[in-house]
């Protein structure tokens, strides 16, 4: 069954809050800034006190902030809460708990293939708690609207792209006319659309809609180290995965595919990613064919 939407303004209780809530204007006072890929006139993350990240702009989707209260009830899957969601000024601003911790990407080069093999297993228990959650029958975001994915985007809102979807088939017509319109934006004839078009629905097929993060990278990934006591040695622990913008119902290879086409192939994050999820090597080498076209 799917989380009814949450009506902005979004308040957690006084009571359940480690702190005040901070202002506005105290969150732009920031200065404690995490990474973004975003310019800062549309997005920012930022580290207010000692209780709270924030992310805040124009370029916002309420989708994370519904996946995070949705997540709420699945204990196993470690996830901040969410404080407030609110628009002001015409920004979203989303108040989050701070989840302590560093990002995997950075550990990674100085983690044993012991420490490795013990996140692993950690993150693949939380996958099968994501896709274990009841499924809906559409292929959508958290409360059953748009897919929240870049490739289900487009310059003017299309539902045949954008979705929600009741089919794979549709999720399928999507990419293609996503690819077309791609290349009709550029004013030439695209070729790989018409094999998109032959093919996609060849390999894309026989999927059920899961719970699909939708955006599994290392940087997404916090792990806090644990310090050896009582005859324990020290062992890692992952503390959050963040980032659930892009969070929904998609086919079941999404996820695998989706990590798929960000792989670099320098070091042994693809291999350990076929410890977390089952490989989807057909579906992940077709997406990886519709990513090149879309970024050409």
């Amino acid at each position: 069954m799917l989380p009814k939407t949450t009506i902005l303004p979004y308040f957690r209780s006084v009571e359940e809050l480690p702190a005040p809530l901070p202002t506005s204007a105290a969150i732009e006072a920031g200065t404690k800034f995490l990474p973004s890929i975003y310019t800062p006139s549309q997005r920012l993350t930022v580290i207010v006190g000692d209780h709270f990240v924030v992310k805040y702009g124009t370029r916002m989707s309420e989708n994370e902030g519904h996946a995070l209260l949705y997540l709420e009830k699945y204990q196993s899957i470690p996830v901040p809460r969410l404080y407030a969601m609110y628009r002001d000024n015409g920004k979203l601003y989303l108040i989050m708990e701070f989840k302590p911790g560093r990002q995997l990407r950075e550990l990674w080069p100085s983690l044993s293939s012991d420490d490795i093999l013990d996140i692993s297993r950690q993150l693949r228990k939380i996958w099968d708690q994501l896709r274990s959650i009841p499924s809906p029958s559409i292929f959508g975001n958290v409360t059953g609207g748009p897919l929240q994915h870049r490739y289900f985007q487009w310059i003017d809102p299309d539902p045949r792209i954008t979705g929600p979807f009741d089919k794979e088939e549709d999720v399928n017509n999507a990419l293609v006319l996503r690819t077309k319109k791609n290349w009709e934006g550029v004013g030439q004839r695209g070729w790989l659309p018409d094999f998109f078009a032959r093919h996609l629905p060849k390999v894309l097929t026989g999927h059920s809609n899961v719970f699909t993060h939708a955006d599994l990278q290392r940087k997404n990934i916090l792990v806090l180290e644990v310090p050896a006591s009582r005859g324990r040695p020290r062992r890692f622990e992952v503390s959050a995965v963040v980032d659930w913008e892009d969070a929904g119902w998609y086919p079941s290879y999404w996820e695998y595919a989706s990590c798929f086409i960000h792989f670099q192939w320098i070091d042994s994050w693809p291999e350990n990613v076929e410890w977390i999820l089952d490989p989807y090597i057909s579906e992940a080498a077709i997406l990886r064919l519709v990513r090149e076209d879309l970024d050409f």
